[in-house]
């Protein structure tokens, strides 16, 4: 998953936040305990989809890699990996590119693209695209939960689906999404939407876009079963077919795009490969468990993930394309459309945990959990039938706060 703020900048204003974090802890109001973060260590692989996924985890995100940066010998033997998989599985080559790869230049590499035919011929007039990228930052930071999580899932979804009955469906593992490369022309998706392969012809050839990052990671309990679903809620169509996937054990959390983009005081902030198909009306879904403390750190390896959360979002991904595939009209797209009922209960659900005694996120201070518990308020009380501007931003600064004391930064009480 990007993240492209200047790093000088952001180590300073970190630094700042922590500083004053530090302050406030030795006030009389101190720092409160709380739970103790889940150690996936702790969380028995049961299935053989579990094993298979943590296989691919660890070879992706081994040290022998050096964390897959475009361009170096680790990202290119990834890149023979999943090309070695995707034949394995049965995902088919794309006849226009003569293989597996679209080379996006010979100093970065390539984009990983198989297919599946419906039943119904060889071709296909309309396609769903599943997707996610498969570099990271490079040594020593290996990216198992970014991005070889996604990458993992991908397969296994690729392995386990059902040939589609009216659409083709096509698998791209994308290259190129971390800096230097987010938002420019060599980043993985923005090549690949930019050159979409003959088959696919224009983009409004594409019923909708599925991508996922940072599927792997766990650290507070009560989201151990849970992922985030964003930017369905553009699409109508689609949107219905999320709510009507059946999630156990999973929990879907369907929550709008302005709530992980607009950062308060701060402006708009895309943050993966979906960004490109957004910014072209192609309906989307992106989906996430959300950033930890491990997150762009050398800590983020292969036996910090729940293994079994990510099985279980094979099956539910493999009945969820099954749903898009029954819509034979093309989906339509509004920028501008919310599911503000959705998005309050989402929050409401997860605010009422954070802020209760038993179930703190880990490391929330006194201040955090004065501010959540005002969210929790204000939550209980709004009237969900108008998304007023003042709705909409008090909203997305609760997601971030959310969001802020997952991923154990400072200063969370800030938003």
């Amino acid at each position: 998953m990007n993240s492209h703020t200047r790093p000088d900048r952001n180590r300073l204003f970190s630094l700042i936040l922590s500083a004053l974090s530090a302050l406030l802890c030795l006030t009389s109001t101190g720092c409160l305990s709380t739970m103790e973060a889940i150690d996936p260590r702790m969380l028995p692989i049961t299935t053989v989809s579990g094993q298979r996924l943590q296989d691919h985890v660890s070879f992706l995100a081994s040290p022998e890699l050096t964390g897959r940066q475009p361009g170096s010998p680790g990202n290119r033997q990834a890149a023979q990996y999943i090309e070695d998989r995707f034949r394995a599985v049965g995902l088919q080559p794309l006849p226009s590119l003569g293989g597996y790869r679209q080379v996006i230049s010979p100093p970065i590499g390539d984009n990983l693209i198989g297919f599946i035919p419906p039943t119904a011929g060889t071709g296909s007039a309309r396609w769903i695209v599943i997707g996610a990228h498969y570099d990271h930052l490079g040594y020593p930071f290996l990216g198992a939960d970014d991005n070889a999580s996604s990458i993992a899932i991908l397969i296994e979804t690729a392995r386990h689906m059902a040939s589609p009955s009216h659409h083709g469906i096509i698998v791209v593992a994308f290259n190129s999404e971390e800096p230097p490369y987010f938002g420019t022309t060599e980043m993985g998706s923005q090549f690949f939407f930019h050159h979409l392969p003959a088959e696919i012809g224009r983009a409004d050839n594409v019923q909708s876009v599925v991508i996922m990052d940072l599927m792997g990671g766990v650290q507070w309990a009560p989201l151990k079963d849970a992922l985030f679903a964003t930017g369905a809620e553009k699409s109508p169509e689609l949107y219905r077919r999320l709510k009507e996937a059946v999630a156990p054990p999973l929990t879907i959390f369907p929550v709008g795009i302005h709530l992980v983009e607009e950062i308060p005081d701060h402006g708009h902030e895309p943050f993966s490969d979906y960004d490109v198909f957004r910014n072209h009306a192609v309906p989307f879904l992106f989906l996430s468990a959300g950033r930890t403390p491990h997150y762009h750190t050398p800590r983020d390896a292969a036996g910090t993930l729940h293994y079994e959360r990510m099985a279980a979002t094979v099956e539910w991904l493999r009945r969820f394309i099954a749903l898009i595939d029954q819509d034979k009209a093309p989906y339509r797209f509004h920028a501008d459309r919310v599911e503000f009922a959705d998005e309050v209960a989402s929050f409401r659900n997860i605010v009422d945990q954070a802020s209760h005694d038993d179930t703190l996120i880990p490391g929330t201070s006194r201040w955090s959990l004065y501010k959540l518990r005002k969210d929790a308020e204000w939550l209980r009380a709004v009237d969900i039938s108008v998304p007023t501007p003042q709705k909409l931003d008090r909203l997305e600064r609760i997601s971030i706060r959310v969001q802020c004391l997952l991923a154990n930064y400072s200063g969370c009480f800030t938003f």
